[in-house]
């Protein structure tokens, strides 16, 4: 264990928390911490499993915070829904860093659209691109549905995947052209109608996960539960090798979503 302030090494003992863990103090700049204050869940009082089984709820299923804080409430846990709102938006993006280093290598192939979100009672475009074989590649939430989000939306993804695209699949839209021309110029363009499909049906896992929510307030809001979501059905698929390989007959999706959000909480918890 390293001091968080000064990452020395040495320490003395001093006592303990309330929650019985051992308080050691630094002994070059005399910062007190427990092993706990390294880790992603630093700062709250509830145990790193219950933190991450309410995250994992709340992604995977199409409950609301009060709904998990009743299911919680009758396993003993008495939490309010804005403390897991909380757990939510700050440990989410934390678990996909986690995960990032493990993630399979997306397909050259790629499916591109958008679909619509109300975000504080106005429509706003959530950008979304899927591989050939199913994997949500990201998501992208903008007030607009123009050349300008569509570029900002596809250069991200680039840069995050570092993959060369061999084919994109869009729908008619006059605004991917004009984005091609400007950041994939040798990609080969199809549209259609039927080129769609795939991503078209994948569009109704997001709009399902929102459709029992009360809508979002902002876009940061919106932008992190958008991508916990994707992020959380693909690890459930097994496109990270965190996982078993993608379509495993031998083990079911829900075992295997368990184990690797488990792995990933140990990790985090060890930061």
């Amino acid at each position: 264990m390293r001091c968080v302030r000064c990452r020395g090494e040495r320490f003395t003992k001093a006592g303990s928390d309330q929650q019985e863990r051992q308080i050691d103090r630094c002994v070059v700049c005399h910062r007190r911490q427990t092993e706990r204050s390294t880790s992603a869940f630093s700062g709250y009082r509830v145990p790193d499993d219950i933190i991450a089984l309410t995250v994992r709820w709340y992604l995977r299923f199409r409950l609301s915070y009060a709904d998990v804080a009743e299911l919680l409430a009758e396993r003993g846990i008495h939490v309010d829904p804005s403390t897991i709102f909380d757990w939510v938006h700050h440990v989410t993006p934390l678990y996909q860093e986690a995960a990032r280093p493990h993630r399979h290598r997306v397909g050259s192939r790629w499916s591109i659209d958008e679909t619509c979100l109300r975000i504080a009672g106005r429509w706003c475009s959530a950008f979304r691109a899927i591989d050939e074989d199913g994997q949500v590649i990201d998501v992208y939430l903008s007030p607009t549905r123009d050349t300008a989000a569509a570029t900002a939306f596809l250069t991200r993804a680039i840069e995050s995947t570092k993959v060369t695209r061999e084919t994109v699949t869009t729908d008619r839209a006059p605004i991917y052209p004009s984005t091609f021309a400007a950041v994939l110029q040798e990609v080969d363009h199809v549209t259609g109608k039927m080129e769609q499909q795939g991503i078209e049906r994948d569009h109704q896992h997001l709009k399902g996960r929102t459709r029992s929510m009360r809508g979002f307030q902002t876009t940061f809001c919106a932008q992190v539960i958008c991508q916990g979501h994707g992020f959380i059905r693909i690890l459930c698929q097994g496109f990270y090798t965190i996982c078993l390989p993608v379509g495993d007959p031998r083990v079911p999706k829900v075992p295997r979503l368990v184990r690797a959000w488990d792995e990933l909480t140990a990790v985090m918890a060890a930061a």
